[in-house]
């Protein structure tokens, strides 16, 4: 069936139930037959974009058309078998399908740029935006866009060498350039008026005016021309003026004034013309400046000239490695022969792409050693200058030492790693070695012990011990002070213990401390800790290089051992708790025999109560009916009797005594009647609840204007207030209400009921029935002013059968049947409605039952 041939309300409820999946962040799998697949084949296929699934195995399920015209594929080819390896160009094959297999895992690289081939073999720069298909809980594949940014990156390009070019033009024409806007604020300027002012240009740039630097002298002539300019009236683009320093020096300047085209901004060429002994000593206190700049920089400033590879390296980029000026040669072998090995290809290859030009700037952290040996964190920034022939001559940047940072990092990692492995590690031992490979990871752990102290049996055991010297063991009497090892001095101290045989001292330390096996070369351990409780101690050690740990690994190891003994605690209590729940499932598993045993009994039990039912509803319905019969002829006999004694018997009384009996037998009569119509009432509803409690009951519901119903309701019961003058009803309805789905007879029945209650137990005052609606429901509310109901009644009243404890205060032809409510909540409650009472003992009540609004109204 086409969307043409579709009623409204199918298109409403398909578009209503793509909304709640979207909302939900819920797409269907493409490749699979879904209620919504056409769909969304339709919708995608229309992007102008490129959209596509592949499966787990990067087998393309699915492309829209704009891929297929984009690649030149057709899609017989595409469902043919393609894969994603023939999209990719070889050079970002392997990454591309890496970061699939990532994403599949959850574990992002939701942008990446890759050179795709066309099928004609053209090369297209793309970005790819993708994301997991989960299908059950599980990843069955990928869903994403690719983006063909050949003009973005053609655009890049032009746009930075377009900067380029006008930012060499601006910072290299020789001349002093200012811009500046129509409030006399200076935008912007180069270098060169940056060293005219002697003033730095971020304390120019958004602060200075171009009055800040007109000696007082000219101020005046100066201001009458910028107004000119301003007013658009004539006024000189070129001419001479005193020009005064930020230290208050005069020069002489001949500047040039240009509008900028389609702004308010002024700019300006400003040449020096004093004498050449005044721009020698301008030099001179800008080489002064940079000598400062470079004395007082935290950071290292490195300068390489590439024409003779000579170098420059500050004394603080010296210092950062622990030497002196004069230790450090100015060579850039002496820059490379200190580089990590591991990082030394990437570090190069960084400095040759500037080099190359192919980067403007570049950003390397790297690793650098020590003068004593240890290695140091290095962010190293730099970028190229290009001599008169356009190739790079020199390179020149700075040396930042953050090994602090770094350090942070690797802990930050190491804890973190730690907490997502006490969530994965199925048991201690899984755990014990999971924390071993982070370790070994982070400071290459090869000898690794965990040792937990039982206080019970006064012992120190190794749950897990690796070590390439030593075999495992268990120490016991551990309280005993005559026992000595690092561990137990360890949870005796409940401090942390580093010593490397490269320090001088450290083989009396261990001498004072003991050892229990191989003495290695360097030892770091921490106490293991929970609750401010020592329940152990972990440690690592090296039996060939003193230095392979040093004390900045110590805060590594502390930091890492409160997630450990967490998670030592937290695993030991999982376990304990694992062989609680055996004990329990065992019990749990008698208990459900037992529980089956008397389900039986119940359901049989059950069976009969519900057959005992029927016959109840059967012999209810047969009573009913064989007693409407006589009960009709009773109360007819007894209007005909009543009306035959009026008209023929009771004018032939001649004496006051025979009229009083004549009275009297109208009265019975009229007793007869009254009771027997309450016996109807009581019948008619035996049936009615009856037939509702057993689904057999008929509901012709229709859309309605609740307001007609309610209003006819009122209508049927004015006789009944026209009896009590000392009670009047009051109606207060909108003409139009939201439409209700229901049997029109039926909330007749509600209402009616609910106003006839009120007029009985109303004797003075008034009964009120009102209506309200908001988006979803219907409020119909009747208030009386009469005896009201006790709290403790608020329930039990809706219950069958049940009467107010005053009943004997009511007249006799208002005593109810007791069915009343039980009916109207069985009917408000077959709609989807509530039906409750607010009320106070003496002080009225007030019912409200409400309906919900029908979706088709």
């Amino acid at each position: 069936m086409n969307d043409d041939s579709k009623s409204k309300a199918q298109l409403i409820a398909e578009l209503k139930e793509l909304r709640s999946i979207l909302g939900n962040g819920v797409t269907p799998v493409l490749s699979q037959d879904t209620p919504h697949r056409n769909t969304y084949k339709r919708l995608l296929d229309d992007l102008p974009q490129i959209v596509f699934e592949v499966d787990k195995d990067q087998r393309l399920v699915f492309v829209n058309r704009e891929a297929l015209k984009v690649f030149g594929y057709t899609l017989e080819e595409m469902e043919a078998g393609m894969t994603m390896s023939e999209i990719f160009h070889p050079d970002d094959l392997n990454r591309a399908l890496e970061n699939m297999r990532d994403i599949l895992k959850g574990d992002g690289y939701f942008g990446n740029e890759y050179k795709a081939l066309r099928k004609d073999g053209s090369i297209i720069p793309v970005k790819i935006y993708s994301r997991p298909v989960v299908q059950d809980g599980e990843p069955v594949g990928i869903r994403g866009i690719l983006v063909d940014v050949t003009e973005a990156k053609e655009a890049e390009q032009a746009l930075r060498e377009s900067e380029r070019y006008h930012r060499t033009l601006f910072n290299n024409t020789g001349t002093s350039l200012v811009i500046f806007g129509e409030d006399s604020i200076i935008r912007s300027c180069n270098d060169r008026f940056s060293l005219l002012a002697e003033l730095p240009k971020e304390e120019i740039e958004g602060k200075m005016r171009w009055s800040d630097f007109v000696d007082p002298t000219a101020l005046e002539r100066m201001t009458s021309i910028h107004k000119a300019r301003t007013m658009e009236e004539t006024a000189p683009m070129d001419y001479e003026f005193p020009f005064m320093t930020w230290t208050k020096k005069r020069r002489t300047i001949h500047v040039f004034v240009q509008i900028i085209p389609g702004t308010a901004n002024r700019v300006c060429s400003l040449i020096d013309v004093t004498d050449r002994k005044q721009a020698a000593e301008a030099l001179r206190v800008s080489e002064e400046r940079y000598e400062l700049v470079v004395r007082g920089a935290n950071d290292g400033i490195w300068d390489w000239n590439l024409t003779d590879d000579s170098v420059y390296f500050s004394p603080r980029y010296k210092a950062i490695l622990g030497y002196e000026d004069q230790e450090f040669p100015n060579v850039a072998d002496s820059w490379k022969n200190h580089i990590h090995p591991n990082d030394l290809d990437h570090v190069i290859k960084a400095n040759l792409e500037c080099i190359e030009g192919k980067t403007e700037l570049f950003e390397v952290e790297y690793r650098m050693r020590h003068k004593d040996g240890s290695y140091r964190w290095i962010l190293g920034r730099g970028t190229g200058i290009s001599n008169e022939q356009g190739t790079i001559s020199r390179l020149a940047g700075t040396h930042t030492d953050i090994t602090e940072r770094k350090l942070r990092e690797r802990t930050t990692n190491a804890r973190y790693a730690i907490s997502k492995a006490m969530g994965t590690a199925p048991d201690l031992k899984h755990l014990y070695s999971e924390i071993h490979t982070i370790l070994d990871e982070f400071i290459r752990a090869e000898n690794f012990f965990i040792a937990l102290h039982d206080k019970e049996r006064d012992c120190l055991h190794f749950p897990y011990f690796v070590d390439e010297q030593d075999e495992f063991y268990v120490m016991h009497d551990v309280s005993s002070q005559k026992k000595k090892s690092l561990v137990l001095h360890i949870l005796r101290t409940g401090e942390p213990l580093y010593f490397s045989m490269a320090h001088p001292g450290s083989q009396k330390l261990v001498e004072e401390i003991g050892v229990v096996g191989t003495t290695p070369a360097v030892w770091m351990g921490v106490p293991l800790k929970h609750k401010d409780e020592i329940i152990g101690a972990m440690a690592v050690q090296d039996y060939r290089d003193p230095l392979h740990y040093r004390e900045s690994d110590v805060d590594l190891l502390e930091a890492a051992s409160e997630q450990v003994a967490l998670a030592i605690e937290r695993k030991i209590g999982e376990e304990k708790l694992t062989r609680l729940n055996e004990e329990l499932e065992s019990k749990v598993e008698e208990r459900t025999a037992e529980l089956k045993r008397r389900t039986t009994e119940l359901e049989a039990a059950n069976t009969r109560l519900k057959e005992l039912d029927k016959i109840k509803s059967s012999l209810v319905s047969s009573i009913s009916h064989e007693l409407r019969t006589p009960l009709t002829s009773i109360r007819g006999f007894a209007k005909l009797s009543s009306k035959d004694f009026s008209k023929h018997f009771l004018p032939l009384s001649h004496s006051p005594d025979l009229e009083k009996k004549g009275g009297r037998l109208l009265t019975n009569l009229d007793i007869i009647e009254s009771e027997g119509e309450r016996l109807t009432r009581l019948i008619n509803d035996f049936l009615d609840i009856n037939r509702i409690e057993s689904g057999k009951a008929t509901w012709n519901d229709t859309l309605l204007n609740p307001t007609e119903v309610v209003s006819q309701a009122a209508k049927s019961l004015s006789g009944a207030f026209a009896a009590k003058p000392a009670v009047r009803l009051e109606v207060e309805l909108p003409e139009r209400m939201p439409a209700v789905y229901a049997d029109p007879d039926k909330l007749h029945q509600v209402v009616v009921n609910l106003l006839g209650n009120a007029c009985k137990f109303t004797h003075r005052g008034k009964v009120s029935v009102s209506m309200e609606a908001d988006r979803d429901y219907v409020r119909i509310t009747v208030e009386d002013t009469g005896q009201g109901i006790p709290e403790s009644s608020w329930e039990e009243i809706f219950e069958k059968f049940h009467k107010l404890g005053n009943g004997d205060t009511v007249a006799p032809q208002d005593k109810g049947t007791g069915l009343g409510l039980t009916i109207c909540r069985e009917i408000i409650t077959h709609y989807g409605g509530t039906i409750s009472v607010c009320s106070a003992e003496g002080g009225g009540s007030s019912f409200t039952f409400t309906l919900p609004v029908s979706d088709n109204g």
